[in-house]
Order: C-alpha cells, then structure tokens, then sequence
C-alpha cells in the first residue's frame, strides 16, 4: 500500500537563516540522516551520456562556476526514518541568481517558474551566500557526524561546495573535487547509484518520482521545489533501507555519473592512509587514564599529557568544543617544554601542531571518529586518534 508524502516546508530567507539554522543544528544531534536537494538555473553545456568521468566533471565544474544556486532542500530522519515532526523540511532560499542578468537555461528556468518559484523574490529577500556561507557550513554541514542523502547528487555536491566555500570556483581536477566533497560531507549516499545494486529498481535507470512509485511512496507536492524534492529522498532512503543493505562502505562517497573516479579515488586514499600509518613509529603504549592524566611512552622518551578542561557535552563532537592540553616534553615533540595547546574540534583529521606556546587549531575532516561502531556509552573512557606531524599522539577524554 502506497504511503502518502505531505510536506510541512519551512522557507528560510535573509531574514530568518540565522534562527532556522540554530533549530536545524539542534535538530541534528537526534536527527542525524539528512537528505539534501538543490534547484539550480539549468546547464550551460550538456555532457554527452557517454562521457568520461573527467569530462563529465569539466562540464559540472563549467556549469557550477558559470552559474548560481536558487534553492537548497533539507530533510532530516533519524535511524528509523523519524522526523522532528510529520512532513517537516526547509528550503534556503539564495538571492545568487539574478533572473535579469545571470546566465541560465531558459528551459529550466521556465520549468522553475511553472514549479511555483518567484525568482524576484528569491533576489530581493534571499540568503546571500557571501554574506552566509560560514553560518550554514558550521551548523548544518560540520560536527554533526550525518549522513547525507541525495539523488543523482553530483550538481548538488558541486553547488552546495561552491555555496559553502563562498563562492569559490570548483577544484580543477576531479579526485581534488572529491577530496573536497569528503570533507565537507563525511558520509554521503546517492541513491540513484545505490539503486543500480537493488533489485527491482531497473538499474537505477530511473528518476526520483518512479523510485518513489517502486518503493510504495505516493508523492504529494510539487516537484523541482528543493524542500519537497528533499522529502522524497529522505522517505525513499528510509523505504530501501527496509527492502536492501544499502548503508555500505561501497556506496559511500559514490556519485552517480562518475563512479569508476569515485570507486578509484577511495581506493587510492585507503592505499595511501595505510602506508602512512605503517611508515609511523612503534605503536604508543598506554596505561589507564587516571583522573583525565593519560600516560604516553614512546620508544625513548617520555611525556606526559594532562587534560585540564574537557567541554564536550555530546557526540558527535560540536564546533566550539575544547579541550586544553599541557605538553611536558623534553625534545619530544616541535613544541616548547610545557606549551599549551588550545585545540577546537569539529571532528577528527590530520593536526599538525605548530611550534607555537600557544596556538588554536581547526580541523574539520570527518572519517575518523569512532563514535557508533560500539555505541557511544557517556560514562565510558572515548578515544580519538589523529596525528601531530612528526610524531603519533593520541588524546583520551574521560567522560564522568
């Protein structure tokens, strides 16, 4: 029996992003599966169906830097396909596009009219990327340990980027814009390329309104409007999760119309972590944590780092947390004896410590933390690993 998809949309403007925003990354720590959309002005150059994946990317990155995004749709799910509330999603609102001047496919923007977009308004009362990027990249894209959804997902990737990175022209090469897209969105699913492995799904030779059909979801809305869009997505995720294993590490960071460089560049990636952490020195030693006081020994020296103030109230970790680390070391480390370090995480990547008493340090890469796989248990020690160039340290947190 079809069940039936009614939205309750929330449209954010200029006016409203700010608030919006903080409800949505409140939201997140409970709702962390977030299906993503965009509507765009249409292409400037088609890419044949049978291109290379670098051509097919050299026409994206054409059409991305060349133009501007209208709407950005959001829905968020919990592990079992709950929402905050029945129907519920939000569509941002950009004033990028300037229907009188900007360049665009007049074909799209017709259909985007026929959709019930007002383009005018967009331009008078929307969210100026410029002004906005960093305020939606930190509470809807960063520390959140999500995982995106999306359908045929590739332009929406590239526009969300270019959004988040203000304005920024696309990486030049393909494996530079994947390694980008990496860190921006960690754990990314397209369910156009996850159908090709589900059967009864005809290939994924499919659009987003017969997905829907073939999983029994009866869409009632509007198409091209990005919140609705991103409705759909989100409830048919949660449909093929019932039906099929589809949450893999094989469809992670795979983007429909360029696969085989998707499937290559994660493999290369895996090749090169492994030979840097073979390349390390011996494996750290570890006594218990006593009291937030972590024990290091290394091959020759000792040090010993003290944990002074942990303010991490939840996982995964929020932008702003801290912890405040003393190093005592003789010649261990490229820090003077007894420097602090003020670290501020989003989530775990490559932290090189500079040669600095006192330095304050972003990092934002998000594949590392070990936060579900067991369960995060609050009253539990919690480990995260991440290397200080040249040596491997390690922090414990103690959680009471």
């Amino acid at each position: 029996m079809d069940q039936s998809i009614k939205t309750s949309t929330t449209d954010v403007w200029m006016s409203n992003v700010v608030e919006q925003s903080l409800v949505i990354e409140d939201l997140l720590r409970y709702f962390p599966i977030v299906a993503i959309d965009t509507e765009f002005p249409g292409f400037l150059r088609d890419t044949p169906r049978h291109a290379s994946d670098e051509q097919r990317y050299a026409d994206v990155k054409h059409n991305v830097d060349g133009t501007s995004i209208i709407q950005f749709g959001l829905a968020l799910f919990d592990a079992s396909g709950n929402q905050p509330w029945p129907g519920c999603c939000w569509q941002f609102n950009f004033a990028d596009f300037d229907p009188d001047l900007s360049a665009s496919s007049p074909n799209s923007i017709r259909l985007l009219q026929e959709s019930g977009h007002d383009l005018h308004k967009n331009r008078r009362n929307g969210i100026k990327s410029a002004q906005c990027y960093s305020l939606l990249r930190h509470k809807l894209f960063r520390g959140h340990n999500a995982k995106y959804i999306t359908f045929h997902g590739l332009y929406d990737v590239a526009y969300l980027m270019k959004v988040l990175t203000a304005g920024r022209p696309l990486p030049d090469t393909l494996p530079e814009f994947l390694f980008e897209a990496g860190n921006i969105f960690g754990e990314l699913y397209d369910l156009k390329h996850v159908a090709n492995s589900c059967p009864g799904l005809l290939g994924g030779e499919l659009g987003l309104t017969k997905l829907a059909r073939l999983v029994e979801l009866k869409a009632e809305g509007v198409a091209h409007q990005a919140g609705f869009d991103s409705m759909v997505i989100g409830l048919v995720f949660t449909e093929m999760k019932k039906r099929w294993e589809i949450e893999k590490a094989q469809f992670v960071m795979v983007l429909y119309g360029v696969e085989k460089a998707c499937v290559e560049f994660k493999i290369k990636a895996s090749i090169e972590r492994a030979q840097r952490l073979s390349s390390l020195p011996p494996l750290l030693q570890w006594l218990p944590p006593v009291h937030g006081v972590v024990n290091y020994h290394p091959p020759a020296n000792d040090a010993t780092i003290s944990v002074e103030q942990t303010i991490i109230p939840q996982l995964p970790l929020p932008q702003s947390s801290s912890v405040v680390v003393n190093y005592s070391s003789p010649g261990l480390l490229p820090l003077p004896q007894s420097s602090s370090v003020v670290v501020n995480y989003s989530s775990p990547g490559l932290l090189p410590l500079p040669q600095s008493s006192s330095v304050v340090v972003n990092y934002s890469s998000p594949g590392l933390l070990p936060a579900s796989d067991p369960p995060f248990n609050p009253v539990q020690p919690v480990q995260y690993y991440f290397y200080s160039w040249p040596y491997p340290m390690q922090f414990m947190h103690y959680f009471t």
